[in-house]
């Protein structure tokens, strides 16, 4: 091999004379072109002050120059530095942009109590936030989930300092979240976690393994729901405080606007959220709840986008998920069109041409957008299916009853029991992030009662929210029941339509705790299904499914009427739960659809 003679090292004068040219074409270049001014100033530790005189800790992008600029913000548990490149294109767009970290979260100051107070705190924020130097005094407001949420809670405390909002897959405080329908969801104790402390706990809160363990020692009666902070570490005051408070009472109902807040706010207001977003049901309580108490003018300014998105595709949709596949039309820049639809109700633009009128929905199936001047409007007829055994059992899918267009007539109840002494080996999951929304996992399991339509004779589109009226019996007095809607195409594809899921305490609503009376028949509203939209196409059939909530990630009903989240395996009943169908009790399952259904032969 070939060595290579090594290189003679400079003298130190030529290394001095080098390094003096270089030098001066150094200076030379920067004299001729002096820098670019950065495209974004970051402010990053500010200080806002509260009525209270606690100070909350702002980050803030905005143009550089000494012009002025609307400001928008969001209001976060999570930290200002998770916005950073969202911030980037608001900035890109002329406006300024802030993130503010929630009391006692980050380096504000105060102490951190989930979901509450972030009225005050937001409309102060704003009024801060307007009076900047580089602020043209209008202040607007976006983000996600909590963030959503503290939109609202900002609104309502005063509406005039918030000149647009965008809240997207809100949580309602009490309603959706923590406890929709009365039963917790495990998703808290992460969260808490997540939450707890000033900085953030990314790992600990992505341990899925880790919580999913702690949730099935609860679901197993292994210890108290409500023992679950102390096997955990999660911080134990606020699940506490959530837990002494299973219903809609004057704790949550503080959380959230009044009436007459909801008539003040007159703010140009967009909803987002999709038919997979676990908080779509806050988001829609929201949306109707404003319109419902608001006045012409505020009515005509919010609207509404609603797409096949997950609670996380609301904000970054996708067209893959959960076993289905979107057209790419339904992939939107949501952060280009807040964009876009801010400067249309600020600044007199153009309104974004994928919000042609105040309802805008995603139809699967079709792959297409449509709009409607409100939710009502979408689909004005009403497809209707009576349940009956048919001299089956409905125990089993290939036993199944029958939905049908005709009255029944006397027949007994289908029944299944439910006994939380008996645990699955493969625990059921929730229609969540991994949830496959195009096969039916349990369908072979016991414990659940199955209904089948005859073949549609045409094609329908259903959109909007099912509504499933059941004549229920028990004989305990506490027991969840859960129903799920599956297209089966002519092709025996699946297609998850929606599931609803009530607690018999609760089966009233959540500010009406009664305990189911044993032997008593009661007809149950299950009118809480996700709004959905989709093309059913001729040929398919309908299921119907009713079984148990027996999942890890919620709480366990041990059935025995106890107190909510402190019972155990050793205060567990078996429950029998029958289903009348007859003339006398019957029980209906009700699809809002597009086109006025053919029901002149029993499909």
């Amino acid at each position: 091999m070939r060595l290579r003679s090594p290189r003679r090292a400079p003298r130190p004068a030529a290394r001095l004379l080098a390094a003096l040219l270089l030098s001066l074409a150094l200076s030379a270049t920067f004299a001729a072109t002096p820098p670019a001014p950065p495209p974004v100033i970051i402010e990053a530790d500010l200080r806002a002050p509260m009525r209270d005189g606690t100070e909350l800790a702002v980050r803030v992008w905005r143009p550089t120059g000494n012009g002025r600029h609307t400001v928008v913000f969001q209001h976060t548990p999570y930290l200002s530095d998770e916005t950073h490149t969202r911030a980037l294109k608001f900035v890109r767009a002329g406006f300024a942009y802030a993130s503010v970290d929630r009391r006692g979260r980050g380096t504000s100051g105060g102490e951190f109590r989930p979901m509450e107070g972030g009225g005050p705190d937001g409309a102060d924020a704003a009024r801060w936030l307007a009076g900047r130097p580089w602020s043209d005094g209008r202040v607007a407001m976006m983000g996600g989930s909590y963030r959503g949420t503290m939109q609202w809670q900002a609104m309502a405390e005063d509406p005039d300092a918030i000149q647009a909002a965008v809240p997207t897959a809100s949580a309602y405080p009490g309603d959706d979240f923590p406890q929709p329908r009365g039963i917790f969801l495990g998703f808290i104790l992460p969260w808490l976690a997540y939450v707890d402390g000033r900085a953030g706990n990314a790992q600990w809160f992505a341990d899925n393994a880790l919580w999913r363990s702690h949730f099935e020692r609860a679901w197993r009666g292994e210890i108290a729901f409500a023992d679950l902070p102390a096997v955990s570490g999660a911080p134990q005051a606020p699940f506490a405080r959530w837990l002494a408070h299973p219903g809609y009472d004057a704790y949550w109902q503080a959380m959230n606007p009044t009436p007459a807040q909801y008539a003040a706010i007159e703010t140009p207001v967009l909803s987002i959220t999709g038919y997979f977003d676990g908080d779509q049901d806050g988001a829609l309580r929201y949306h109707r709840e404003h319109l419902a108490h608001a006045g012409p003018r505020a009515r005509a300014n919010h609207w509404l986008l609603i797409g096949p998105w997950s609670h996380a595709g609301t904000r970054y949709p996708t067209a893959k998920l959960g076993g289905l596949t979107f057209d790419e039309a339904a992939v939107l820049d949501i952060d280009a069109l807040q964009i876009d639809w801010f400067k249309h109700v600020l600044d007199g633009a153009p309104r974004p041409d994928a919000l042609p009128d105040r309802v805008t929905y995603y139809v699967m199936g079709a792959e297409e957008w449509r709009s409607a001047p409100n939710l009502d409007a979408v689909a004005p007829h009403t497809l209707s299916f009576q349940l009956s055994g048919g001299g089956l059992p409905a125990d089993d899918v290939f036993r199944s009853g029958r939905l049908q267009h005709g009255p029944t007539g006397a027949e007994p109840p289908s029944v299944y029991r439910f006994d939380p002494h008996h645990v699955p080996d493969r625990p059921a999951a929730l229609p969540m992030v991994e949830f496959d929304y195009t096969t039916h996992g349990d369908a072979l399991q016991g414990g659940q009662l199955f209904f089948h339509s005859e073949p549609l004779p045409r094609a329908q589109t259903l959109c909007g929210r099912m509504s499933f009226d059941a004549s229920i019996e028990l004989d305990v007095p506490d027991t969840d029941i859960q129903v799920e809607v599956y297209q089966v195409t002519p092709r025996n594809e699946l297609r998850w339509l929606g599931r609803d899921f009530k607690r018999a305490r609760f089966r009233h609503g959540l500010d009406a705790e009664q305990l189911a009376t044993p032997g008593a028949i009661d007809t149950w509203h299950f009118d809480r299904f996700p709004w959905t939209c989709r093309e059913l196409e001729q040929g398919s059939r309908l299921r119907l499914v009713i079984a148990p909530v027996d999942t890890p990630e919620l709480q366990r009903n041990f059935n025995s009427g106890g107190r909510i989240g402190h019972e155990t395996l050793a205060d567990a009943r078996v429950a029998t739960v029958r289903l009348h169908h007859s003339a006398g009790h019957p029980s209906v399952l009700h699809l809002p659809v597009v086109e006025a259904p053919d029901t002149t032969r029993d499909e």
